[in-house]
């Protein structure tokens, strides 16, 4: 997998998330929600912002549920029609969401918060290398979102997902930590 271009990382790796079956990412989704709850980091943070998942992309609702349980605040991505452009947006609960024009759930009511006030980044990938380059859809999103942060960026991932190098552009987005059903990756 180490010499395909950008595009053909993509279409692997989606193609195989797509095939994944409910209740292996169930199942998956849980085990990883233990191992970022136990992540020292997570304990003495106070503001996250978190994906709410698509195309099988590993679950995120427990550790939403964990953190609101903390009280923590959560902010998830909103596509604004004003801006044209994705923001963060207070996470108010799960009634509160509904798709927007992208098709992916947010809230209804857009609230933008600042990303470089957010402690702690969970992110999703289509792949990451072993060192912590996150290769997703290629529209750079979250690379926009998080180019002035300083958030503590955690990657959640299948296991399947790490490679051994994915191609790096300037711009693209490095994880400091990478977590998978089998295993923590610290870059």
């Amino acid at each position: 997998m180490n010499n395909f271009d950008k595009k053909t990382l993509r279409d692997i790796f989606l193609s195989k998330r797509l095939a994944l079956s409910k209740k292996f990412i169930a199942q998956t989704s849980r085990n990883i929600t233990d191992k970022i709850l136990s992540v020292g980091k997570i304990a003495d943070s106070q503001l996250f912002s978190i994906y709410l998942p698509i195309k099988n992309e590993v679950e995120t609702k427990l550790i939403i549920d964990s953190l609101n349980l903390r009280d923590a605040k959560i902010l998830v991505p909103a596509y604004s029609t004003k801006i044209k452009d994705y923001v963060f947006s207070k996470f108010g609960n799960w009634q509160s969401l509904e798709k927007g024009p992208r098709g992916i759930l947010q809230p209804r009511i857009i609230e933008p918060v600042d990303p470089s006030l957010v402690d702690v980044a969970i992110l999703p990938g289509l792949a990451f290398s072993k060192r912590g380059v996150r290769l997703g859809y290629g529209k750079g999103v979250f690379d926009r979102l998080f180019s002035n942060s300083k958030a503590i960026r955690i990657g959640l991932a299948y296991d399947f997902q790490i490679v051994d190098k994915i191609p790096q552009e300037e711009h693209d987005l490095v994880m400091d930590i990478i977590i998978t059903e089998k295993r923590v990756l610290r870059s």
